[in-house]
This record gives C-alpha cells, structure tokens and sequence, in this order.
C-alpha cells in the first residue's frame, strides 16, 4: 500500500505566489491539500481536507486575514501552521503570537528556509501538545520528536515529513534507542522507546510480544507457542508477554 503524502494547505492571495510554493512544496515530496485566498475558503477547504499543516499568509484579501483563520483552526482541531508574511512590524507580531504559530517566515524565502520552517512548526507543534493540550485527537512526545495524529504516525524521511497509516504496520522492533516501524514495503528508523511509542500507538492493532517487539495483532497469520508469523517472518514471544498475546488474540 503507498505511502500517504504529508498535506498542507496553502492560503496565499497571490495567485503567481501560491502556485510557486505549491511547486516548491510537491517538488520536495509534499502533498497539496489546496489554496485558499480568502478566509471562508480557507476555513471550507480546512473542514474539507483536515490537512496536517497549514501555510498561512497574514495579509489577504477580505475583512478577515491569517490571524482570524488560525484562530478558528485552533477552534477547530489544533494543526501546525506557519505564518507567512512581509510585514514584520510589532503590531503584527504582537497579534499573532496571540495564535501559538507552530512557525515565521518572512517574504522572501528560499526554498530550505522552508523545509527548515517545516521541521521547526512539527517540533513547536509536538512542545505546545505536549504542555498545553488535552485532546485525545493529536498526541506528541518532545524528548522523542514524536508526532501522532489521528491513526497516523508522521516520520522525517530526508527533508520531508511522510504520513504513516498504524494500522499498515505489521511490528516494531526496538533497537537501542531507537525503533524500527516495519511495513509490508520498507522499514523506518525513528528516535523513540518501545514503551512510549506503544504507549501513543492505537491500542486496538498493538500488543507487545518480547521486550523487543510490538506486533500488529490484524497481521498475524499463525503462531506457535513460541513464535508468531507476519508477512512470512517469524517473531519470538516472551514467556512473559505469552498470556496477554493470547488474551488478545482471542478477542479478535
């Protein structure tokens, strides 16, 4: 199954400009949610396609600006979004810092100043859940950099945040202080322990099996008393994980 596209929204009322940075943004690894120009259709295409973060200009067209569409974002479901603007006056500033912006950038911006804004709106993002936030939507961890939405997982490949569906993943593996996510097409490496990433995963597919290996119960295809089978690869069970494996499995 491939992999879904991070998604960000554009809301830009410079035609020629939203469509460089839509450029910019796909030619990097990054999906398109939409462009908006005014603040009704930026709150419509937001309701719309849920993207997982939002590109704001602060000046558009309209009686209502960026500031007014990320206030009602916030409202709506909290999502990373990056202010971006020419204007760097006090006042301005002073408005939308009001907002907890994930990001800044000011007009005009190369290309890696971007991705940088990017990676910089994720981390304040998961640091503003993390100590703010008590809903069950969104989770994040700061010392892991770990950002969960909804069941996704979204993992740094490169320069470009990708979307990882839960339910794709067939185990983890721990490694050190890492952990291996495996999928029935290629394995990610992310910073994390076993422990607090089955902590935040969705507890419906995960069950741990040995200390080193969380599996996704809907991939088993067999198991002994010994070892279970996924996509034709064997996995020990632990004596000590044997009992809630089979309780588990059961239920299924």
């Amino acid at each position: 199954m491939p992999k879904e596209l991070f998604s960000i929204l554009i809301v830009e009322d410079e035609g020629l400009v939203a469509k460089d940075l839509a450029a910019r943004l796909m030619q990097t690894g990054y999906a398109i949610a939409g462009i908006a120009d005014t603040y009704n259709d930026a709150i419509e295409l937001f309701k719309l396609k849920m993207p997982d973060l939002v590109l704001l200009d602060i000046t558009i067209k309209g009686n209502k600006n960026g500031i007014d569409i990320a206030t009602e974002i916030n409202n709506l479901l909290p999502t990373p979004f990056i202010f971006v603007s020419a204007h760097t006056d006090a006042e301005t500033l002073e408005k939308a810092k009001h907002t907890f912006p994930a990001s800044y950038m000011v007009k005009p911006f190369t290309t890696s100043h971007l991705l940088i804004a990017i990676e910089l709106a994720i981390h304040n993002f998961a640091y503003q859940k993390t100590v703010g936030s008590s809903t069950t939507e969104t989770t994040t961890d700061t010392q892991e950099e770990l950002y969960l939405k909804q069941d996704f997982i979204f993992i740094k490949e490169a320069h470009t945040f990708i979307k990882l569906h839960q339910p794709d993943v067939l185990y983890m593996e721990a490694k050190d202080n890492y952990i291996k996510l495996v999928t029935t097409e290629k394995s990610y490496l992310i910073r994390c322990t076993l422990m607090r990433l089955l902590d935040k995963m969705n507890k419906h597919f995960f069950v741990q099996i040995h200390r080193s290996f969380c599996i996704n119960i809907d991939k088993v295809e067999s198991f002994t008393e010994y070892e279970v089978t996924l996509n034709n690869c064997k996995l020990p069970i632990g004596r000590n994980y044997k009992e809630d494996f089979v309780k588990r499995f059961q239920l299924t």
